[in-house]
């Protein structure tokens, strides 16, 4: 079974998750932005321009000097340059973008991104949020992934926030994502949010919140966002592995069929068929699969569909051991086969002999007897032939049997005589056929002769002949 160990894993893994994703939103700031309501109330934000940092929109990158007036003392203050941004965004690398601005830093005349740190001094804490104004409807999508750039360097108490509302704005989310706080990164940088999203929705929006808190030292650029992407994802469900057999408790030497019963819509299958001939297929519904020794076996099936893969594994099959060929005794008229066996059917010259179901039989007709036996299993065995004579002189002392009569296709004889010669005559004497046996059991093919009455004569080695009329159909 190690042996094994490496093809399952090729297999198992051969066929990766399938997901469908659809672009269902896109803003990148070129015509204004529309879709966002700056500095609303949500999640405490200062509305409107009551704060002292508030969102803006605009292409501006460059810093500069400014001076402010803190408890009654002026005080310069410089704004670094902001980063641009990678190329390839929409825009260009001057694009506009969604960002923090300070008011100080508006009155001097510098609008790029940047904020007033609160330090309890000359600012308090205060929060900056800014929400979409349109419902996105993910509905029949397993999840919602957003995408941005972004960049804030801040502080340990300044930081920007996602947020996401299944309800049109009313109630807020914080998306976490691996983020919960989007601070020293003073470049941009690529950010993608995955949230599993509730069936059915239809008014999903997302919201970004600026956390200024007292700190006592903190560094431009405040929170700027840009390039945003929501995507809508179905992941196809894995396939479930599941299967019948025709028959699980078969003897041995016996072939049975199996039937691909998996959900989950799998496009190719692997069978493992321990102890059987063959042992592997990739049939959906394998047939003639041969189990000729006894034992019990486990079945493997590994399906694979565009949503992964699924490997269920039975102790399905029960081969269960021919019995032993039974043996016939003679005692007087009866015929006696070994006892013990849960069935018995005896038959006379190949036909199975009406009601003689016992392990003994009484015989009255001369022939060839053989009695069929099954055991508790269910699995047959048959004897070996024996003749039984009645009248000899009524074949000149020669024990000789011929059937079926009619025949269409084989005739069997059987003797205890040796026998040298066989022809098979026509009426008119023509000789149609004629052979040496090699033994005294011999199965004689006359399928090429023409329907018909023929004569079979047979002769001994103490050169004793038989004659037998014969019908051919």
């Amino acid at each position: 079974m190690k042996k094994l160990l490496p093809l399952l894993i090729l297999l198992a893994g051969f066929e990766g998750i399938a997901q469908t994703a659809d672009t269902l939103y896109h803003e990148d700031f070129e015509t204004g932005g529309t879709s966002f309501t700056l500095n609303t109330a949500d999640m405490n934000g200062s509305a409107g321009t009551t704060g002292y940092n508030e969102w803006v929109i605009n292409d501006a990158y460059d810093g500069g000097t400014g001076q402010l007036v803190c408890l009654g003392l002026p005080t310069t203050f410089t704004v670094p340059n902001t980063q641009s941004q990678p190329v390839g965004t929409t825009g260009g690398s001057s694009t506009f973008y969604m960002h923090i601005t300070s008011d100080a830093a508006t009155a001097a005349g510098i609008y790029n991104c940047s904020y007033l740190a609160a330090n309890g001094l000359c600012g308090n804490a205060e929060y900056n949020f800014t929400a979409m104004n349109q419902d996105i409807n993910v509905a029949g999508y397993d999840s919602v992934t957003t995408t941005f750039i972004w960049l804030c360097d801040g502080s340990q108490n300044i930081y920007g926030e996602l947020y996401y509302s299944i309800d049109s704005g009313s109630n807020w989310i914080l998306a976490t994502g691996g983020t919960a706080q989007y601070r020293n990164q003073p470049t941009w940088a690529n950010k993608a949010v995955t949230l599993a999203i509730a069936p059915g929705t239809t008014t999903f929006r997302i919201g970004f919140r600026f956390v200024n808190q007292v700190s006592l030292a903190a560094n431009d650029p405040g929170f700027g966002i840009d390039e945003i992407h929501i995507i809508g994802k179905t992941t196809a469900a894995a396939p479930v592995a599941a299967f019948s057999v025709s028959d699980s408790s078969v003897c041995a030497n016996t072939c049975v069929d199996f039937t691909d019963l998996s959900s989950g819509n799998p496009t190719s299958w692997f069978w493992i068929f321990s102890g059987a001939t063959p042992s592997f297929s990739t049939a959906q519904n394998p047939t003639a699969v041969c189990y000729n020794s006894p034992g019990n076996y486990p079945v493997s099936l590994i399906v694979n569909g565009p949503g992964g893969s699924d490997t269920l594994t039975t102790s399905t099959m029960i081969v269960n051991a021919i019995p032993g060929a039974p043996v016939i005794t003679v005692s007087g008229d009866t015929l006696f086969a070994t006892p013990g066996f849960a069935t018995y059917q005896w038959s006379l010259n190949g036909v199975a002999i009406s009601g003689a179901t016992n392990s003994s039989f009484v015989t009255t007709t001369g022939g060839v007897y053989e009695v069929a036996v099954s055991d508790s299993n269910g699995c047959t065995a048959i004897s070996a032939s024996i003749i039984i004579t009645t009248s000899i002189a009524a074949i000149d002392d020669i024990p000789v049997y011929l059937y079926p009569n009619p025949a269409s296709d084989f005739i069997q004889l059987q003797t205890n005589a040796r026998v040298t010669s066989l022809s098979i005559s026509d009426l008119a004497g023509r000789k149609i056929k004629q052979f040496s046996p090699a033994s005294n059991k011999e199965i004689i093919d006359v399928r090429d002769f023409t329907s018909g009455i023929y004569v079979i004569t047979i002769t001994t080695e103490n050169q004793k002949q038989f004659h037998q009329k014969i019908v051919i159909q």
